[in-house]
């Protein structure tokens, strides 16, 4: 998944970052563009009048160009790219054919093949470069020979010698270098990084999928162990006060172990439930198991058989041993209202009879 992903990703981030760059780019231009078109044209027609005219034209076609390529959105970011790139060489190739060295036209060509770069690859960029190279060889050939009708005097007479534009093309065609080769392995490095952060938020992702899963797994075994465990204690609870048939409605409920408040409540809760389900009129408590009688096991008791009358259950406490008799009494608990025997046997016995 990751491999199938993160490539697709991070040519969305580098897209959406070149577009951005087009964007911004563009409305620059237009901004910059107009108060340069509002300046230049204004000094060129103060300077040459009239004669001025051709070329604040082609400065207000160009201008208009521009506007029209960054209001239109719907076109993909390659054609405005492409549509601007023809605009600039345009610009670029006037001016370096009318004022030759002593213009911008080669700056603004290292600009065009930068941005070739950007959002043509190598591929583009090397394109844009042999074009502005047959440009200023063609307008040095022009100058050379002294075809150049339309440049004055002055500007043609500092460049036209083969080797003025033979050092010009030299370091132009170096300072691409210096250019380009940088800026592609910026790039280039850029979109390592998109993918590389592409990559880390689709493994975070898987992770915490992953992690939603596990927890889920947990939460289901978290359940499951609570269910478990209130079957068991419903078991142990059962299993802790046993009841026994020993006679027609008579049963038996040996206690054994100590006698607390949570255990008093579920014995209570359990002889209730048993006694008005099978309808005993006897119940036998033995209490020969507990190892220690107190207060709160006596009193418990009692209300254990107190509320077992109310229901028509008598009941009979058995098992209670000479060190469990003495503690009672030395507590001074009085259990007179309690009917008590000596075993389980005495209690059939008495019933008997």
């Amino acid at each position: 998944m990751t491999n199938v992903q993160t490539p697709n990703n991070a040519h969305t981030i580098v897209q959406q970052w070149r577009e951005q760059i087009l964007s911004n780019l563009l409305w620059a231009l237009v901004v910059l563009g107009g108060i340069a078109l509002i300046v230049g044209s204004w000094a060129d027609y103060s300077a040459a009048g009239e004669r001025a005219l051709p070329y604040i034209g082609i400065y207000f076609l160009t201008y208009l160009s521009i506007v029209v390529i960054s209001l239109v959105r719907r076109l993909q970011a390659k054609i405005r790219a492409l549509l601007l790139l023809i605009v600039l060489g345009a610009i670029a190739t006037f001016l370096l054919v009318t004022f030759g060295l002593v213009g911008s036209g080669r700056i603004l060509w290292l600009g065009i093949n930068v941005l070739a770069l950007i959002y043509f690859d190598r591929l583009g960029s090397i394109v844009a470069l042999i074009l502005s190279l047959i440009v200023m060889m063609i307008t040095a050939a022009i100058y050379v020979t002294g075809n150049a009708s339309f440049v004055t005097p002055e500007t043609l007479a500092v460049q036209d010698t083969i080797e003025d534009w033979a050092g010009s093309i030299g370091l132009y065609l170096a300072t691409n270098m210096l250019t380009l080769i940088p800026f592609r392995y910026l790039l280039q490095r850029l979109e390592g990084l998109a993918q590389q952060a592409t990559a880390e938020a689709v493994r975070a992702r898987l992770h915490a999928q992953q992690v939603e899963v596990h927890a889920q797994e947990l939460e289901q075994q978290t359940a499951q162990l609570q269910r478990t465990e209130h079957m068991l204690r419903n078991v142990v609870q059962s299993l802790e006060t046993p009841t026994v048939e020993i006679a027609d409605q008579v049963l038996l409920a040996p206690i054994v172990g100590q006698i607390d408040h949570q255990r008093a409540d579920t014995l209570l809760k359990r002889l209730l439930s048993v006694v008005s389900e099978r309808r005993v009129k006897l119940i036998v408590i033995d209490v020969a198991g507990v190892p220690a009688f107190d207060t709160m096991a006596a009193q418990s008791l009692m209300q254990t058989v107190q509320a077992l009358r109310l229901i028509g259950c008598e009941a009979v406490i058995t098992g209670i041993s000479p060190a469990m008799a003495q503690t009672i009494t030395a507590l001074g608990i009085d259990m007179k209202t309690i009917a008590t025997a000596r075993s389980p046997q005495d209690v059939l016995l008495r019933n008997m009879m």
